[in-house]
């Protein structure tokens, strides 16, 4: 029974795979898999017990600023900034760089070490062979730290841990105290390294500020003296307050001197105005100044008692009475003098207010004056700030340089610069081996080893085909041949037609197809040695592969219905596959019935399907095929050539490329197949169909059909090749 398959594949739709028969594959070739596995449990238990076991010591460092706040230079970078991931792997360069390593080297004394240095090694007979004829080189032609180098950096493994400003630094030996000491010499050394290269930098940059602040102080003093040069000529002294110029000052003040001034003058002339208004009211003594004045108050004291005498007298006198005249007279001549004095008031103050008024007018001048001096000054304070800020900027600079240069010159003392790290951890003298881990290595190595065995096995079988049972009702792709009832007769070749090459005869024997795979091996194989006993005639007359080195491409017809052409080309195949890949193309009406659904040729021909869509295979064998697909012979007259690329791909895949065309589709097929094929098969009842094997002849001569071989029956069972 067989079963239609993907080519190449697992079974489409069916054949299952036994278990039971892979567990008996593996039982009965058990030894494939113990004998491995045992070699490579012994191999590796030597192995690592033979190899020189390693120690590992780890030191871990931590990037963190050394400075205090006492110690930090103004202005400073906290560690935070200091060190980002980019920071970090710099340092793990710099505790890798070479001239670290040399120090290293050299403090531990690893040259002359025979685990470091391979001068110090016993060389084997090879090597001394080597270096004898120049291919194993000459250690002693290099420095002795460079001889060490290449192992030191092997045993030395410096990573960041993550998301931390940790580094470790492990270093591996076969002596444990030594990987202990090598693993904490390195950090101190790293340490010792960033000391020296702050404080050369540190030294560096004192020597440089050193040489810039001399000519940089003459600068300032350069500057500032052009600052003063131009403010004396330019008559810009700095006032009495020292931030504003003298003319600025000097302009300030006037202006506060008119102001004033006027002042005195409003009041002034306010006064006298009011006091002339007094007097004509006759308000006299309600004027401040006259009523504060000493001798109009004894003037109006006087008045008073001469108004109180009056009194006294006009009691006793008439008015006409010499007394009472000479009172009136005498307080007459006391109110003129008030009034006088009052006018000499009056005029004190308009004089006060002509004074005042002449000062403001002489000020008001001054400050005119004053004003164009400033204004003229304001040009030169324009180029006067110019060359101050020149000279301010200079100035700060230099104050910045010299506070710098004496940091700097604090720090150069040894010690004063802190390395910007810290051990946080020191390596102790490990107590185990780091390599080789002795188990895991066996029981890996085992496994592997194991593994392998038992996947070749596995592997073996499934290419074999004895792991697949066929799925039940399986749905066979050809039918099997049908038994010849009697022994064929032997007759002659018949007439063909007249062709370029005449027909050679052989004999091939009739074989029906091969019996399904379930009816017993032993039948299978004597089937088999019969079938290609029985061929051996036709094969040898196929002849061998062609000379481009391509596969066989035959092609296998009938004269009439029912010669067996599809048993024939069956055969041949299931014969074939034993040895070489091989691939049958069914054209014939009965395989695209049975392909109905799928595509086949017509398809792969016309380019709508691929060759994994196209191509089958038959469930516990190696054979493929290929089915007619729906209207080949459409497809290909619509298409001509159209066949070639396909064959061309099948025959680079295959050794033999079997076609199979039935009687009726030969008329059809002939002119398109048959030149692009190197042999054409027919098969004839030759007693019976004379006439149409002649026929059939006939077209395939027509199609340029390149071999012909005819086969017929023979008396004994036989099939004979013409």
């Amino acid at each position: 029974m067989s079963k239609e398959v993907a080519a190449g594949g697992a079974p489409a739709g069916g054949d299952d795979l036994d278990l039971g028969v892979i567990w008996r594959a593996l039982v009965r070739r058990r030894m494939w898999i113990a004998l491995p596995t045992l070699l490579a449990f012994v191999g590796a238990f030597l192995i690592v017990n033979l190899i020189t076991p390693r120690y590992k010591a780890e030191t871990s460092v931590l990037l963190v600023s050394g400075d205090t706040f006492y110690t930090r230079p103004e202005g400073g970078a906290g560690a935070a900034s200091q060190f980002d991931e980019e920071a970090v792997q710099s340092e793990v360069q710099v505790i890798m760089s070479r001239d670290l390593a040399r120090d290293v080297i050299g403090k531990l004394g690893l040259v002359g070490n025979p685990e470091f240095d391979p001068d110090a090694r016993v060389l084997g007979l090879s090597q001394r062979v080597m270096q004898w004829i120049g291919l194993g080189g000459s250690g002693k032609a290099r420095p002795p730290e460079e001889r060490v180098l290449a192992t030191y950096y092997q045993r030395l493994n410096v990573f960041p841990l993550p998301r931390s400003r940790v580094v470790a630094i492990e270093f591996s030996s076969a002596d444990p105290d030594l990987a202990a000491r090598a693993a904490n010499t390195i950090a101190e050394s790293y340490l010792d390294f960033q000391r020296a290269v702050k404080q050369s930098a540190t030294q560096a940059a004192s020597q440089w500020l050193a040489e810039t602040i001399e000519p940089l102080r003459k600068q300032v003093a350069e500057a500032e003296a052009k600052v003063e040069d131009f403010r004396a000529r330019h008559g810009l002294m700095s006032g009495s307050a020292g931030e504003v110029t003298l003319p600025a000052q000097q302009l300030a003040e006037l202006s506060a001197q008119l102001s004033a001034a006027r002042s005195v003058q409003a009041e002034a002339e306010a006064k006298a105005r009011l006091i002339r208004d007094m007097i004509a009211s006759g308000r006299v003594f309600d004027i401040p100044d006259v009523a504060n004045n000493e001798f109009i108050r004894r003037l109006l004291e006087q008045r008073i008692a001469l108004r109180a005498q009056l009194a006294l007298e006009e009691r006793t006198l008439l008015p006409a009475h010499p007394r009472i005249k000479q009172l009136n007279a005498q307080i007459a001549d006391l109110e003129n003098q008030l009034r006088q004095e009052a006018q000499r008031t009056v005029r004190s103050l308009e004089n006060e207010a002509s004074l005042a008024a002449a000062r403001v007018e002489s000020v008001q001048k001054a400050f005119d004056t004053q004003s164009a001096v400033a204004a003229k000054a304001k040009e030169s304070e324009v180029e006067l700030r110019a060359l101050e800020r020149e000279a301010r900027t200079q100035r700060e600079q230099l104050e910045t340089y010299l506070t710098r240069y004496r940091e700097a010159q604090a720090r150069e003392v040894e010690n004063a610069s802190p390395a910007d790290a810290r051990i946080v951890s020191r390596a102790v003298v490990p107590g185990t081996p780091n390599f080789p881990k002795k188990v895991p290595i066996i029981a890996i190595v085992t496994l592997v080893a194991f593994s392998l065995a038992a996947t070749l096995v596995i592997a073996l079988e499934l290419l074999s085909g004895r792991a697949f049972v066929p799925a039940a009702a399986p749905l066979a792709y050809l039918p099997p041949a049908q038994a010849v009832s009697e022994p064929p007769r032997v007759e002659p070749a018949p007439a063909a037609p007249p062709v370029a090459d005449e027909p050679v005869v052989a004999a091939a024997e009739a074989q029906a197809p091969p019996q399904p795979r379930d009816e017993g091996s032993a039948a299978a194989t004597a089937e088999a040695g019969a079938a290609s006993g029985a061929l051996a005639p036709l094969l040898a007359r196929l002849g061998d592969r062609p000379a481009e080195g391509r596969g066989r491409r035959v092609l296998v017809t009938e004269a009439a219905a029912g010669a067996g052409a599809a048993p024939l080309a069956r055969t041949l195949a299931d014969d074939r596959v034993r040895t070489e890949r091989t691939i049958l193309l069914d054209l014939t009406a009965e395989g695209a019935a049975r392909g109905a659904g799928r595509p086949g040729l017509a398809e792969l021909a016309s380019g709508s399907a691929s060759f994994s869509d196209v191509i089958g295979r038959d469930a516990g064998t190696r054979l493929h095929h290929v089915s007619a697909g729906t209207n080949l012979a459409a497809a290909l007259a619509a298409k001509p050539g159209a066949l070639e690329l396909p064959l061309l791909a099948l025959d680079q895949t295959y050794e033999w490329v079997i076609l199979v065309v039935d009687a009726a589709g030969l008329e059809a097929l002939a002119a398109h197949v048959l030149p692009h094929v190197d042999h054409a098969v027919l098969v004839s009842e030759e007693a019976e169909q004379a006439e149409a094997t002649r026929a059939a002849y006939g077209r395939l001569a027509d199609a340029k059909a390149r071999d012909i071989i005819v086969v017929v029956p023979q008396a004994d069972g036989a099939r004979a090749a013409a």
